[in-house]
């Protein structure tokens, strides 16, 4: 079909109440349960992000992932491709991008520490032949 076809065919049909209907996505019970274990951290984080919450929250995302994926069958391992259902890689995707979201919202952190305040500078008090001669009193 060629390009002017395809914008005939749009613009005739694009004011009519087409509106597809969302499959119900289908997930194994692998990564039902997963899922349902994600929710919990994420939300926990959600509410307060910070920085370092995310930053935990992800490493403890990725950490459960691999102990599921050594703990399924091995048809749902290396279960990547997003056509027969949803498996635990793509709920550990999902969530990982979630994350991302959140840390995308928080302002960046300062990408060093700034430097230390000079020290106070004061002058030596009088001395003759390395003898201080008297007190020298501060400004307190």
């Amino acid at each position: 079909m060629d390009e002017e076809a395809f914008d005939e065919i749009w613009q005739r049909n694009r004011g009519s109440e087409f509106t597809p209907t969302p499959e119900k996505e289908k997930s194994c019970t692998y990564a039902r349960n997963f899922g349902r274990w994600a929710e919990s951290p994420y939300q926990d984080e959600a509410s307060n992000p910070t920085h370092i919450g995310i930053a935990q929250k992800m490493l403890l995302l990725t950490k459960k992932y691999f102990e599921w994926r050594a703990a399924v069958p091995k048809a749902h391992r290396n279960r990547m491709g997003e056509r027969s259902h949803v498996c635990i890689f793509h709920i550990f995707e999902r969530y990982y991008q979630r994350y991302m979201v959140l840390e995308l919202s928080l302002t960046p952190p300062m990408l060093f520490l700034p430097p230390p305040p000079p020290p106070p500078t004061s002058s030596p008090p009088p001395a003759i032949l390395g003898i201080t001669l008297g007190e020298v009193l501060g400004d307190d």
